[in-house]
C-alpha cells in the first residue's frame, strides 16, 4: 500500500484576512512557522520516502524542513499550485463583491464560476489529479509520500479519491475548509481516503477520520 499525505501550507500572509490569495507567492506567517515546526516534529517519525510540492514558497517551506530532517529532496510540481485568480488575486471578499457582484452572486451560491483572467475549481482538480496519478506511477507499493499544497488542490484530490466529479465549488463538498498544515490521507491501490484535515500536531482534535 502507498500512502500519500496530503498537506496544507501553513498559515501564510493574507490568509488571517481571507485575500484571495491564488497564486500569488506569499511568505509564511510567524505563526505558519510555528505550524511548520510542529508539523515537522510529527512527519520526522512517519517515514517518508519521498516529497512533492507547490512551487509556492508557502507551500515549499511548509513540507521542506521535514524533507531536509530526512535528507530527502523536495521536488516541485506547478500543478499543486492553488487555483490562478486572475482579476481577483489578492482581494478579499467585499471588493469582489462591489466588482465582480454577478459572478460573486453565483460564487456565493456554490457555483463553480470562472474567475476573469483565471481558473475554475475543476480546472485545479483536473490538473492536481493528473500530478498525483503521474506521482503514483513512480512510486513502490510501500513508499510513504508527501504533498505539500494549497486548499483547492488538496480538497480536488480528496474529492477525486471518494469519486466525486469536479463538479460545484470546492466549498460546497463534503469536506469544508482544510487548515493549515492539516494532513489528510490517502492510500492506493484504492484510492482510499482515511483522514481529512488531521491538526493533532497544533494540539487540536479537529480532522475527520473516515
Amino acid at each position: 500500500m502507498t500512502r500519500v499525505l496530503v498537506v496544507r501550507h501553513g498559515e501564510a500572509e493574507g490568509n488571517r484576512e481571507h485575500r484571495f490569495i491564488g497564486q500569488s507567492d506569499v511568505p509564511l506567517t510567524a505563526q505558519g512557522r510555528s505550524q511548520v515546526e510542529a508539523l515537522t516534529g510529527r512527519l520526522s517519525a512517519i517515514g517518508l520516502t519521498r516529497v512533492v510540492s507547490s512551487d509556492l514558497q508557502r507551500a515549499s517551506n511548509t513540507v521542506g524542513p521535514v524533507a531536509e530532517l530526512l535528507g530527502l529532496e523536495v521536488e516541485h510540481d506547478v500543478r499543486f499550485r492553488e487555483i490562478a485568480n486572475g482579476e481577483w488575486a489578492n482581494l478579499v471578499a467585499a471588493e469582489v463583491a462591489d466588482r465582480f457582484p454577478d459572478l460573486w452572486a453565483r460564487y456565493r451560491d456554490g457555483e463553480d464560476v470562472d474567475r476573469p483572467g483565471g481558473e475554475c475549481w475543476a480546472d485545479v482538480q483536473i490538473r492536481a489529479v493528473a500530478a498525483l496519478e503521474e506521482l503514483l506511477t513512480d512510486v513502490a507499493a510501500d513508499d510513504t509520500v508527501l504533498v505539500g499544497t494549497h486548499a483547492g488542490p488538496a480538497l480536488g484530490m480528496l474529492r477525486w479519491a471518494i469519486g466525486r466529479p469536479q463538479h460545484g465549488s470546492v466549498w460546497a463538498g463534503p469536506f469544508g475548509q482544510l487548515h493549515n498544515t492539516s494532513i489528510s490521507t490517502i492510500s492506493v491501490p484504492g484510492p482510499r481516503l482515511h483522514t481529512v484535515n488531521d491538526t493533532g500536531h497544533l494540539g487540536t482534535s479537529e480532522g475527520l477520520f473516515v
